[in-house]
Parts: structure tokens; sequence; C-alpha cells
């Protein structure tokens, strides 16, 4: 059923688009005769050429221009903790406090690597287990 549908619909696009092409070889013919008369058979093919590419230009303008951007619903930022926000808080207020506690836990952890997992671990286990 699907192959069916699609196999009409690319009958009827293949339709459309040599119908459209005829019609536009008549324009075109029918452009050339009635400028011949006017200004001469080079000048007329020059112009009926430089206005079809005109015309394959705005076509292919249009077709190549960007469809309109989904707008896609922002997440909100999760939630921080009450330890990191007071941290930050007063990493924003001291920063030299702040700057002599990060290199004091730098030796510690070159010194004792288990005791700053351990810290970490901490800090980052949950308060209520999640199921």
């Amino acid at each position: 059923m699907i192959r069916k549908t699609v196999i009409q619909t690319l009958t009827m696009a293949t339709v459309v688009a040599v119908c459209a092409g005829i019609s536009l070889v008549a324009a075109a013919f029918g452009l050339f005769v009635m400028l011949r008369s006017l200004c001469g058979e080079v000048t007329a093919y020059a112009i009926v050429a430089g206005l079809f590419a005109l015309v394959a230009l705005i076509v292919a303008l249009v077709a190549s221009r960007p469809g309109a951007a989904e707008k896609r619903p922002v997440p909100a930022p999760p939630e921080t903790s009450p330890i990191l926000a007071a941290l930050m808080a007063v990493v924003r207020d001291k920063p030299l406090v702040s700057a002599a506690v990060a290199a004091a836990a730098g030796i510690i952890a070159v010194r004792n690597p288990q005791m700053i997992s351990s810290v970490i671990a901490a800090f980052l286990q949950d308060a209520e287990p999640k199921d």
C-alpha cells in the first residue's frame, strides 16, 4: 500500500515537472518570436536566455532558502545543592582564601589521594537513596 502511494506521488511529480518544462519552452519560443520582430534575431536570443536564466536564479534562491527553525524549549538548569551554593558564595566573596584552600587541597591530594576521594564521594553521595 505504501509503495503504491509513493509510486503515484513520484509519477504525479514527474508529470508536473514535464508540463512545467513544456510550458517554459512554449513561453520562451513565444517571447522569442515577439522579440525577433522587434529587435532582431541575435538580440532576441540574448534577451530570452537572460530572462530565463533570471527565472532559474529566482527559483533556485527560493528553493534553497532555509525553513523556519524549530523552537525547542530551553531546559531548566539543574538545581545546585546548598553546600555547593555556599562554596560558590565563598569563592565569589573571598577569592584569595579560596585560592589558598585550593592549593592546600592540592597538596593534600598529592600526599594522600585516598582521603580526597573519600571527601569527594561524601559530597556526591545522595542524602536520600533513589529507588
